[in-house]
This record gives structure tokens, C-alpha cells and sequence, in this order.
């Protein structure tokens, strides 16, 4: 009776080393140790796509890829005005040069148009240069002018129009109040000879 208890026992001590040893092996088998839950898959980043090479890249506002050139100052417009005012200063005919846009002349001249001007227009072939007539000859008006700002105490200033297409003349303030404007530039018109533009105005005092 002895001997059979034995034995059983010792058939129980082994079967239980026997599912401890299954048990062993089977947590030492290879797999990821993860608390929680399934291992989780480290991020991935998406290549970001680059623009063809031949793609115009966009324009930033305000800076536009082409900007609108400006064409440069011509200095042969500057050059032959101020030639032709200094070697025409003087002349009788000569009114002024006149500047359009800084492209083009008028040169404003009383009479034909002789050799000496012709001769002057000729050394600027790449300036586009007109001659005006004017309705007064300009050296008349200036000769005028001097005589009454000599002359008359009434007249304090004198001017001449750039085309020579009238005279102003500036009167003292205290002709205003009892003389017509209509009729002190009639009476002038009709001694100059050509159109006279009256203002009123005082001279200033000379500082210093």
C-alpha cells in the first residue's frame, strides 16, 4: 500500500516539473514585449514634393518678376536747348525755347526762318525741333518793356510771354482802385502794338 502511494506521488512530482519546464520554454520563445497593447509603428514622414525645375516660380506681391523700364533722360534734348538760347540770346526774333515732355523743342521765333537758325537746328539731327511763329515780334516787346519800366511810375513789373504773344505788365496797387482794367489794356495794346495783359501788384523792398 506504501509502495503505490509512492509511486503515485512521484508521477505527480513529475508531471508538475514537466508543465513548469513546457511553461519556460514557451515564455522564452522570440516576440516583442509590449505592455499595453501591440507594439506601435514608429511615424513615417512624407517626402515633400519639389517643384519641376521649369516651373516659374510665383511672384511675390509688390515685386514683380519684370518691372516696367523707364527710358533714361535724353541729355542731347537739355544740350540743344541751351545751345540754341545762348548763341540765339539777343536776336530780335528769338522769342524762347520751349521743352515738351523732355523729348521735343519749339524753338519760338518771329519771321522766316534764316541761315544762322537753320545752320543751329542742323547740329541736333537726333532732337525732334519745331519753329513756331510768333504773333509780336519778341524783340519789339522787350525794347517796350524797358521804355516803361523807365518811363511810367505806374508800371513795377514787366514781362514778356514765352511765344511772344503778349506783355504783361504789373501796375502799381494804387492805380486799382481808380482806373478800368479793360481800358488801361486798350490804351496799351494800342501804343505797344501788340496785346498787353495788366495785373496790379507792389514791388517788394529790397532786404538787407
Amino acid at each position: 500500500m506504501a509502495a503505490c502511494i509512492g509511486s503515485k506521488l512521484i508521477r505527480h512530482v513529475l508531471v508538475v516539473l514537466l508543465g513548469c519546464s513546457l511553461f519556460a520554454t514557451s515564455c522564452a520563445a522570440p516576440g516583442p514585449a509590449v505592455s499595453g497593447g501591440p507594439a506601435a509603428t514608429p511615424p513615417t514622414r512624407e517626402p515633400t514634393a519639389s517643384p519641376p525645375m521649369d516651373e516659374p516660380m510665383p511672384e511675390r506681391p509688390g515685386n514683380p518678376a519684370v518691372s516696367p523700364e523707364s527710358s533714361p533722360a535724353d541729355g542731347s534734348v537739355a544740350q540743344a536747348a541751351s545751345t540754341l538760347s545762348r548763341e540765339l540770346s539777343g536776336d530780335a526774333r528769338f522769342a524762347s525755347v520751349e521743352v515738351l515732355e523732355g523729348k521735343r523743342l519749339i524753338v519760338h521765333w518771329h519771321g522766316l526762318v534764316d541761315p544762322k537758325l537753320r545752320g543751329l537746328l542742323a547740329r541736333f539731327p537726333d532732337v525732334g525741333i519745331s519753329v513756331e511763329p510768333t504773333a509780336c515780334s519778341p524783340g519789339r516787346l522787350r525794347d517796350v518793356a524797358s521804355e516803361l519800366l523807365d518811363s511810367d511810375p505806374t508800371v513795377n513789373i514787366t514781362s514778356v510771354s514765352p511765344d511772344a504773344s503778349h506783355l504783361t505788365l504789373t501796375l502799381d496797387e494804387s492805380v486799382k482802385a481808380t482806373s478800368d482794367v479793360a481800358d488801361l489794356e486798350h490804351k496799351y495794346s494800342e501804343a505797344v502794338g501788340c496785346p498787353v495783359k495788366v495785373e496790379f501788384g507792389d514791388v517788394a523792398p529790397a532786404s538787407g
